[in-house]
Formats: structure tokens, sequence, C-alpha cells
């Protein structure tokens, strides 16, 4: 595994340390934040929203995220975590091949792209990393984890490749699975005229990740 899912492993300010109670309301907090969000965008992202849908105080939210800012940054946190989460039960997967891991990851992350969920979440993050600094820098280091997660499958199937090239190879991997989304949009399945374009891309990333 790359160094960059680190990312995903340090635990912040607002989880260090907690009790079980504040956990548990932690884990409210952002299962409502994420509904919300991907509901209704950052506009719809009102704390006392927040707060109403987990069952808490206004303070008390305040308490573990202090601002709307603070509150988008544990959602992607949180949203790195599940994939990494993904990620290392594929990676440990000693009954697969190197090649067959790469598959299975990017099989995963093509079903996910369908899951209407995942389409408004991303659709909502990347419209808001356009507009505030703040967003584009936690995209940013949401995406350079991926890449790193993605390289260290590549470079399992590919150990000769130089950090450069793997970096690159991961990137273009990202893009395309990324790029699916488009064509998808709101319902969990391609459209019926290219109808098996999943296989076609699992050979053409397999394709990439195995080149020279």
């Amino acid at each position: 595994m790359s160094g960059e899912a680190s990312l995903a492993q340090q635990p912040s300010e607002t989880t260090r340390a907690l009790t079980d109670r504040g956990r548990n309301a932690v884990a409210r907090i952002l299962a409502s934040a994420i509904e919300i969000f991907s509901a209704e965008g950052y506009g719809g992202l009102s704390m006392r929203k927040v707060a109403t849908s987990a069952g808490l105080a206004l303070s008390n939210l305040q308490h573990y995220f202090p601002t709307r800012e603070d509150l988008f940054a544990a959602i992607i946190t949180e949203t790195i975590g599940e994939y990494s989460r993904n990620y290392d039960n594929i990676r440990t997967d000693a009954s697969l091949t190197p090649a067959e891991r790469l598959e299975k990851l990017v099989r995963l992350l093509i079903e996910d792209g369908k899951q209407p969920r995942t389409q408004s979440l991303f659709v909502n993050f990347w419209a808001l990393a356009q507009m505030q600094e703040f967003a584009r820098k936690s995209m940013e280091d949401a995406y350079l984890f991926q890449r790193g997660m993605i390289s260290g499958f590549v470079a399992a199937v590919n150990p000769a490749l130089p950090p450069p090239v793997l970096a690159r190879r991961a990137a273009l991997i990202t893009g395309q699975i990324e790029g699916l989304l488009i064509l998808i949009p709101q319902r969990n399945r391609f459209p019926s005229d290219i109808k098996g374009i999943e296989d076609e891309a699992v050979k053409a990333i397999l394709a990439v990740a195995a080149m020279p």
C-alpha cells in the first residue's frame, strides 16, 4: 500500500480519544451530514439541519464540528475511510493474483459509481471544489489517496515500473473509472447501447497496468 493511504488512517482531532458516547454521536452526525450533502449539496448542509437529523442539540454538534467546513472535511475523511477499508479487503486477499485483485478493485469502483448515492455525493464534491478553496484542497487530498492506493495494485501487477510511470498509470486509471460516471447519471446501469462497457474498461485498465 502506498504511503498516501495514511490519510484515511490518521485519527483526526475530532475522533481522537472520544468516549463511546462521543463516537456514537460523531457516527450519527456523519451519517446525517453525508445524507444531507448528497441530497442537497453544500448549500443544504446547515449545522442546525444536521443536528436535528442526528438527534442532537446544535451545541453538541458544534462541540465535535465547530464549523461547516469542519463538517465537510469530516465527510471527505469518512468517504476516504470507506474506500480504504474496501481496498484493504481486496489487497489482502491471498486467494487472488495481483491482476485479479486489480480487476476486482476496478469492478468494485465501477459498480459503486452506478449507485445514485455515490453519483450525488461526488457531483456535489466536484461542484463545491470548483467554488471553494477548502473543498478543492480536500478533493486533491482525496484523489491523492486514491491514486496512491491504485498505484499499489498496479505495482503488484507490474513491479518493474519506475515511480513516475506508476504515478501516471494510477492517474490514468483513476480518470478512466471516474469518467464512466458521466454515462450513468442517476441510474444504476449503463445505457443499452454501451452494454458491456464494464468488461471493456477492465480489459483496458489491465492492459495499461501491464504495459512496460
